[in-house]
Formats: structure tokens, C-alpha cells, sequence
């Protein structure tokens, strides 16, 4: 029988053997992993990789700059003056990386986090728009009548549907929402549907009125972003961010395609609901020619 002693270094040898490879893992990450690995990948699988760049406020390249590089007839006229009135910027970049959207990309003190998701099509996905805001102040226009809201430890997001197009095209339908208030208790159905489980959720508003829908290749960007100069519009108070510690204004830009089956990061590994833990290296499918790894701090 193996000693105590000989026992506690084995476990410990075990420890730091993982520290020195840099291999941990969280544990929910690896129970998550499990249950996926019984859902064969299918023809309805969609990969997203979502940066939120942040720039101090009134930056001029993602407020001026790249928007002159952009196709923002992307969206149709008539929405597109919706998303106007309400501080909302949408546009599409195709072809090469102008320079100054790739160094904003490669830029560790402006690409926080980047994230890739894998969903599928028909599945809605929640991208953040950056932290919880102790008070949301604006005015949401629709049909050119305005309607004041104030909430509380707000969240803004971005509901994202994506779905199969022609030709390996992506569609991409966004709805606006914020979470606010505190969690209260909700029946919710278990998974085995037997019963009710009680989850703590926090109030949602969600803006259907202010969607819309675009249509990406494989090779196209998408970004997102505020009219700076319309401050007590949604769109504003969602990337514009003046009461954080170091104000900043964030611009979100998203490249999707169809999820290859048998990939290296195909649907076999990760769930429809798996959100991957922080990238520690840019994902290779937004920016091909990105080789060095990348940490998540400023």
C-alpha cells in the first residue's frame, strides 16, 4: 500500500506538472467539453469570432476612419435611418484588412478579449457590450416617437441570430437588449423536462423595433458602433462608455462562416451553448497572418 507521504508528493508533483505546462483547465470547462463530444458536428453549424475594440472617446479612426472604408448600405436605407436616430452605426468591410482596422485587431491594449463562438444556425447567440453600467440613461426613437428610459446595473447587448445563406453566406439578424435591476427566482424546466429547477435571472428589455439584419461571406467584417455625437440615444450609451474608470468607446467587429466539420475547433467540441473561456491567442480565422500569442490584459 502506497505511504501517505508518497501519496500527498504524487498529487502535488501532479499539481505543478500542470502549472508548468500551463494546461489547467476549469473544471465546469471539462464537464461542459464532455457532454459535447456526443453531439456529432452537422451542416448547420456557424463559427463567430467577435472582437470589442476600445478606443478613448471620440477616437478618430473608428469614428471617422473606418467608416469611410465601410459599406454601409449593408443594412437598407429605411433602417438604416432607424438605427441612425437611435446611436446606432452599422457597416461592411470586405477585401484586405485596411492597416488601421488590423493594427486596432492586433493591438493588445485595444483588443481586450476576442472571443469565437460556435452555434447553430437558428440559435441565438448574446455578444456583450461591455460591463454593467450602474445607471443607462436614453431615449429610444421608433417611428420618430421618443420614449425615456432609466434603468439600473444595466447590461447592454447585442441578440445575434445566425442562419444559413446562399453561396456559404451568413445571415445575421441583431436585436438590442439590456439586462437591468437585480436576479430574482424563475421556474424554469429541467433537462429532463420532469420538473422545474429555480433560476436567479435579472430583468430584460429587448428591443425588436431597433433590429436588423445583414448578409456576410466567409471574408467579410462586420462592425458596430455608436454615432458619438447622439449621447442619449441607445446606440451611444452601449459603446460609449463615460463612466467607467478610463472612459472608452468600443466598436464591435465580427467575422462568421459556416463551422467546418472535422476542424481542429469544429461543433464535436464545444456544445450550442459553450462559451469558451478568454482567448490567450488571437483566433486564426479573423486574422490568417496573426502568429504571435496575445494575453488579455492592457
Amino acid at each position: 500500500m502506497m505511504r501517505p507521504q508518497a501519496l500527498i508528493w504524487g498529487v502535488l508533483a501532479g499539481l505543478l506538472a500542470g502549472c508548468a505546462t500551463g494546461s489547467a483547465t476549469h473544471p465546469a470547462s471539462w464537464f461542459t467539453r464532455f457532454r459535447a463530444l456526443q453531439i456529432p458536428a452537422g451542416a448547420d453549424g456557424i463559427q463567430m469570432e467577435v472582437v470589442l475594440l476600445e478606443r478613448p472617446i471620440g477616437d478618430s479612426y473608428i469614428n471617422q476612419e473606418v467608416w469611410q472604408l465601410a459599406d454601409e448600405q449593408v443594412v437598407p436605407l429605411e433602417r438604416k435611418a432607424i438605427l441612425e436616430e437611435n446611436g446606432f452605426r452599422v457597416g461592411q468591410i470586405g477585401g484586405v484588412t485596411p492597416p488601421g482596422l488590423q493594427n486596432l485587431l492586433t493591438s493588445e491594449r485595444s483588443n481586450i478579449n476576442p472571443r469565437r463562438h460556435y452555434v447553430r444556425a437558428g440559435n441565438p447567440r448574446l455578444l456583450a457590450l461591455g460591463p454593467i453600467a450602474p445607471l443607462c440613461q436614453f431615449q429610444v426613437q421608433v417611428d420618430g416617437q421618443p420614449a425615456a428610459l432609466a434603468l439600473e446595473q444595466a447590461a447592454c447587448s447585442l441578440s445575434v441570430l445566425p442562419s444559413l445563406a446562399d453561396r456559404g453566406q451568413l445571415r445575421l439578424q441583431f436585436t438590442p437588449e439590456i439586462e437591468y435591476g437585480q436576479k430574482k427566482f424563475e421556474a424554469q424546466p429541467n433537462e429532463e423536462k420532469s420538473g422545474f429547477i429555480l433560476t436567479p435571472k435579472r430583468p430584460t428589455r429587448s428591443f425588436a423595433d431597433l433590429g436588423w439584419e445583414v448578409t456576410l461571406a466567409p471574408n467579410q467584417y462586420l462592425i458596430i458602433g455608436a454615432r458619438a455625437d447622439r449621447f442619449d440615444t441607445l446606440g451611444c450609451q452601449a459603446f460609449v462608455r463615460r463612466d467607467e474608470a478610463i472612459p472608452v468607446q468600443r466598436l464591435l467587429v465580427i467575422r462568421a462562416s459556416p463551422a467546418v466539420p472535422g476542424a481542429a475547433n469544429d461543433l464535436s467540441a464545444l456544445s450550442d451553448d459553450d462559451e469558451p473561456t478568454p482567448a490567450r491567442t488571437t483566433p486564426l480565422a479573423l486574422q490568417a497572418g496573426w502568429t504571435t500569442a496575445r494575453g488579455t490584459s492592457r
